[in-house]
């Protein structure tokens, strides 16, 4: 019944919940930024999945320690109004899931410092081995799926129930597969022009003030709803198995 319908959050973390996107900038740091933009186009042109992507854009590191890596990482902003955001959901017991394309040697880092590591998050793995090389990890990859190294919409699938209405934010290629399954986007970047084209109800955003301003509506207004596509979309998944 709808009355007894719930939301969950699905959030992107790169660009979305940071200020920049803290993967591409490592590389255009500690790599070779365009050997790692060439790596990128190729994915998007359907060329090599992002996993290769990642692999050939981790191989531009040499020499790196954790030290320096630590403080890179931890000069990144997050944008503040997340804090804003993440409360809310709190108070109204609705969780919070992150999903990333992204490493979680950086997503730990942050999450730690802002004091949300309370928040469950899904990315890749980053190793930085002794001899200052990096080695990326995909525990969450899915053969069908080529834009991303983690397959967001798995997670966006297995972890929501039938009583969750699935709220994604998002502004990246690697949002685009999930945006398909949930029932209320908030979308910006890419992101917002891939709904726009593929006709898929969103909500735009810049920051999570306006998030929560929108989202506040939804939540305090209207007795929560499927959107019927994603819905059909989500049951299309399990019965392919």
């Amino acid at each position: 019944m709808t009355d007894e319908l719930s939301y969950i959050v699905f959030t992107d973390f790169d660009g979305t919940i940071t200020r920049t996107d803290i993967g591409d900038a490592m590389f255009k740091v500690f790599g070779n930024p365009e050997k790692s933009s060439e790596a990128f186009r190729e994915t998007l042109e359907g060329k090599i999945g992002m996993s290769e992507s990642w692999r050939r854009s981790c191989a531009t590191v040499e020499s790196l320690s954790r030290a320096t890596f630590d403080s890179f990482v931890h000069c990144q902003e997050i944008d503040g109004s997340f804090h804003r955001f993440e409360r809310y959901c709190s108070e109204k017991s609705i969780p919070i899931h992150i999903v990333s394309d992204g490493f979680d040697l950086y997503i730990r880092h942050v999450l730690d410092r802002e004091h949300l590591n309370h928040l469950p998050f899904y990315s890749n793995q980053l190793v930085i081995q002794t001899d200052g090389t990096i080695t990326p990890q995909f525990p969450y990859t899915d053969s069908e799926c080529i834009l991303c190294a983690n397959c967001k919409r798995n997670h966006v699938v297995t972890k929501a129930g039938e009583e969750n209405v699935i709220v994604y934010i998002g502004n990246g290629h690697s949002d685009q597969c999930s945006s398909r399954y949930a029932d209320i986007v908030f979308a910006k970047g890419s992101l917002l022009t891939y709904c726009e084209r593929e006709n898929i109800t969103y909500h735009r955003f810049e920051t999570f003030d306006d998030v929560l301003s929108k989202f506040k509506l939804i939540v305090d207004g209207a007795r929560p709803r499927k959107r019927r596509t994603a819905e059909l979309a989500r049951k299309e998944i399990f019965m392919r198995g």
